[in-house]
């Protein structure tokens, strides 16, 4: 028997440990409310759950598909409360392998929302679900892995394989070697998959590899080349997994046919603060996520891993360290209640302010109590494109010996004949590092110079990347500490970032740049209030929005740039002398009419573009925009979005779809270069104009012109 739907979606919401996203879908900070909440959840049964909608759409669909309607039926009569003893008691896991498959998502996350962090520690800790394979496998109870993440702000391959073999060398990567690519063109794709094989199988490594692009572009570069893992984030509303890759549930299971590994990426926050949760709070909506990653796993057959990229999105969604943990324990119990094999990136941006030591204290607790398959793994706690701090290479090793655990039984056999790890699986302090493993890869490429010689190029090009501030090379201090130089380089960058959030823009730089600029304010009162609440910075406060509105007469130009500092103005001050005048010229040469006057943003986000351009009813808007710090470069973005549906109709507003602007990111001369970025801005202009669409409609890729 149902129950009332707005009701249920109150009653959960309510229910739920305070974090800052769950306040614009019913949440509170009230702690009186939640026990009433909680005690009317407990009373209803897995039955009523599993038999209302929360929201009517292709996941809600996707998840009751999937649930087996016989053990379903077996657990109908017991209580959300009734469920909690049983995740309670000493024969969790033996239930759970029974009963998971009857188990509805909302259903999963009713019940961690009564359970305390003892108890979803005490549940997780009995509950494993690993994948198949030899010995101690990935995700076995043994087991603890990570997710080698060798990224690099350009994209650049002697960065990226160096970061591999750096991170080989304390045992890292038996999960998966896997690449945030900086240029997510089918080119790219292409190269970098080509990259991570090569380094896979001349090092004959027992572990998957995955360019973590989205699954339509991985798509797109099956044809051109071998793609061993497809990748997509999910979510858990139909709304929010459009906004992300264009497709609902169906279509992603379609093209995750196509690979023989599946990665799926996931996060409390993302449907709230892209205004996809449909009134749904952020536990139940990771639960629904999982659901869909179940059902994708299910229907494939596919090997298949999880990861929930936790505390990512910022201060919006949760901004403690306590949070943090709650959130980990929240969503590693979902996950292996699902049957998913999943890890943690235990994670924090510059602008939640969880110090870096902070994180590290937070991801040793987390990793003993939650018990997850696996955390990500990279050189140095920040990494060097996105801008966020996560777990280093040297802290796994520290880890596995505090949780008892190990990687897996191929992986260390491998990296044992290589010489880097010893019998108990901990790096040798003897063995020559990641320069014998690069003489290692080259031999095996054919190179027929001697090991010495290699061996010796491979410590000059280490030496390089760290002298350009790369975090390899360094080693490790006693329990495999960081060494001083090394937390005095993370130091920086958390100093560097601190400061960043906070600039402001250089009136010389734009006089400079942009002599014709109307300066205007978002709705944010102050710098503390933009960073807190993204919505004060999506639109312009009424009196400029006035004055925009005016600005041009009857003749309006079809493209409007504006500019903003974001979350970082030096990103501006820094590459605006090489890339505005560029790119104004470049659009007027291609026979566009571009606004004399330029939007000049303080407080800007994103969205603030989107206003601009419903203020000023032009066809697109070029937005310039200060990324998030945090890589110890200040970089810039640019946002190209076409303003007119399908009809021709303008179709511009502050809560305009993410997905239907294209984003041309990490510029910086140390990541995407100034003018290599002006040509692909330009390529996107003009492909956008002449197709009438922007974001995931105009798929990946620009033309030169």
């Amino acid at each position: 028997m149902a129950v009332n739907r707005e009701e249920l979606r109150r009653t959960f919401a309510l229910a739920n440990e305070f974090k800052e996203g769950d306040l614009g879908v019913g949440g509170t900070r009230d702690e009186a409310a939640r026990p009433a909440a909680r005690a009317a959840l407990g009373a209803l049964t897995l039955g009523e759950l599993r038999a209302t909608a929360l929201v009517e759409d292709g996941v809600s669909e996707a998840l009751d598909a999937t649930i087996d309607r016989r053990l379903a039926a077996e657990i109908s009569a017991l209580t959300v409360g009734e469920l909690k003893g049983i995740l309670s008691g000493g024969r969790a896991a033996e239930w759970v392998r029974r009963y998971r498959d009857g188990l509805s998502s909302e259903s999963v996350a009713a019940v961690v929302k009564l359970m305390s962090n003892e108890e979803l520690s005490a549940a997780a800790r009995q509950i494993f679900n690993p994948l198949p394979g030899e010995g101690v496998s990935v995700g076995a109870p043994g087991h603890f892995g990570s997710r080698l993440q060798p990224n690099s702000p350009g994209d650049e391959e002697e960065e990226i394989l160096f970061s591999v073999l750096e991170g080989l060398t304390y045992g890292c990567g038996d999960v998966v070697l896997g690449l945030n690519p900086a240029g997510d063109d089918v080119e790219s794709i292409v190269r970098l998959e080509e990259l991570l094989r090569s380094i896979v199988e001349r090092l004959k490594l027992p572990t998957r590899y995955c360019v973590l692009s989205d699954i339509v572009k991985q798509s797109s570069a099956l044809s051109r080349v071998k793609v061993d893992v497809g990748f997509q984030s999910l979510a858990g509303t139909s709304k929010a997994l459009g906004g992300m890759v264009g497709l609902d549930v169906d279509g992603v299971l379609e093209l995750a046919r196509g690979f023989p590994g599946l990665y799926f990426e996931t996060g409390q926050g993302s449907e709230v603060t892209n205004g996809a949760a449909e009134g749904v709070d952020m536990v139940t909506l990771e639960a629904r996520t999982y659901g869909v990653a179940r059902h994708i796993g299910k229907r494939t057959g596919a090997w298949m891993i999880v990861n929930d990229v936790a505390g990512f999105i910022g201060p919006e969604v949760f901004r403690t360290g306590a949070q943090l943990l709650r959130a980990c324990l929240e969503d590693t119990l979902m996950a292996k209640l699902h049957g998913l094999t999943m890890g943690l990136d235990v994670c924090s941006t510059f602008h939640m302010g969880i110090e870096p030591a902070e994180l590290k204290k937070l991801t040793a607790e987390i990793v003993e109590r939650a018990a997850p398959a696996y955390l990500m793994a990279v050189a140095g706690n920040a990494d060097p494109m996105l801008g966020y701090l996560t777990t280093s290479f040297r802290e796994h090793p520290a880890l596995r010996l505090q949780t008892k655990r190990r990687i897996s039984t191929p992986m260390q056999r491998r990296l044992t004949e290589l010489g880097v790890l010893d019998g108990r699986g901990l790096p040798r302090a003897d063995a020559g590092g990641a320069a014998s493993l690069y003489a290692a890869y080259l031999k095996a490429g054919g190179d027929a110079r001697t090991d010495e010689a290699l061996r010796a190029e491979g410590s000059k090009k280490i030496k390089s990347l760290a002298g350009r501030g790369y975090d390899l090379g360094f080693g490790h201090a006693a329990d495999y500490a960081a060494p001083p130089e090394v937390e005095a380089r993370l130091e920086k960058i958390y100093s560097h970032a601190r400061r960043a959030l906070y600039s402001t823009l250089d009136e010389g730089v734009l006089r400079e740049v942009s002599p014709n600029n109307l300066r205007v304010r978002t709705l944010a009162r102050d710098r503390e209030q933009y960073l807190s609440e993204p919505s004060a910075g999506e639109r312009l406060r009424p009196e400029d929005a006035a004055h925009v509105s005016r600005l041009y007469g009857a003749r309006r130009p079809r493209v409007q740039l504006v500019l903003s500092d974001g979350l970082n103005a030096d990103a501006l001050n820094e590459n605006a002398r090489a890339v505005l005048p560029r790119l104004r010229r470049g659009l007027t040469e291609a026979g566009l009419h571009v606004g004399e006057v330029d939007l000049v943003v303080t407080n800007g986000r994103v969205r603030a573009g989107y206003h601009a351009g419903e203020l000023l009813g032009v066809d697109l808007v070029v937005h310039l925009i200060g990324e998030r710090p945090g890589t110890g470069l200040n970089t810039l973005s640019a946002y190209v979005t076409y303003g007119r549906d399908a009809a021709g109709q303008l179709r511009w507003s502050p809560s305009l779809d993410h997905a239907c602007t294209t984003a041309v990111c990490g510029i910086n001369p140390k990541g995407k270069r100034p003018d290599a970025a002006v040509e692909e801005i330009e390529g996107c202009v003009v492909r956008a104009l002449e197709e009438r669409r922007s974001g995931v409609a105009l798929g990946s890729g620009f033309r030169k012109r």
